[in-house]
């Protein structure tokens, strides 16, 4: 088992199972919502979706590389079950992403009632493995982490993620994020971070998701 100063703190990742719970959730009606033809909107919607898609694969990607083979390496054999069920989730959502985005990619040039339909179908679909298998993950694996990964471990795997998407959707993300963490959680999730984007990320994040909210919801939030 690592030496470190201190464990993992899994707080930042329930807010992000969260946030995933509720974008998948509201995805499909968006999608239906839309009138066939309605381009314009077919395209606000259509990079909504491929934003939280995108923040989906990285997420599982930083998992499957950063996480699933330290906790098999230092965790007893009685946890192989649950972690082997981990990645046929991640396997059968990862399929299934590959399937929404061929649907996002025809709706969004025409948007027509056909390809809306399907891809809503899919959305549905996605929403309801993915609400499986983050139950499961909290369930399970979540509560036993900090026994197996110190802190710096920890925040690698988030780093892995908000490096790697576009840096003009980092605010949006981060703002959705912050939505729906309490003030201690949002500190957790900068705290590795360099010290500007610690400073001007409270502040430009939730302005951010407020006006890519209004866009795709309505409202200022989720």
């Amino acid at each position: 088992m690592p030496n470190a100063h201190g464990r993992a703190d899994i707080r930042d990742m329930l807010v992000v199972h969260e946030a995933f719970r509720r974008a998948y959730d509201k995805m499909p009606d968006l999608v239906l919502g839309v009138t066939p033809g309605d381009t314009k909107r077919a395209l606000v919607v259509a990079d909504h979706i491929q934003m939280i898609e995108e923040f989906l694969h990285l997420h599982h990607k930083g998992e499957d590389v950063l996480l699933w083979p330290k906790i098999t390496a230092r965790a007893p054999q009685g946890l192989a079950p649950a972690l082997a069920l981990m990645e046929e989730h991640h396997t059968e959502i990862d399929g299934l992403i590959v399937e929404s985005s061929a649907s996002l990619a025809r709706w969004r040039s025409d948007a027509n009632a056909s390809d809306r339909d399907q891809l809503a179908a899919v959305l549905r679909t996605l929403g309801k493995k993915l609400t499986e298998h983050l139950a499961v993950e909290e369930a399970e694996i979540l509560p036993i982490v900090d026994q197996y990964l110190t802190a710096t471990e920890w925040h690698e795997l988030g780093d892995h993620a908000i490096k790697s998407l576009p840096k003009n959707k980092l605010p949006i993300i981060f703002g959705m994020l912050a939505s729906l963490a309490d003030p201690a959680v949002v500190t957790l999730m900068l705290s590795t971070a360099p010290l500007v984007p610690r400073i001007i990320m409270p502040i430009v994040g939730p302005r951010a998701f407020a006006a890519h909210a209004r866009k795709v919801y309505g409202t200022a939030g989720f």
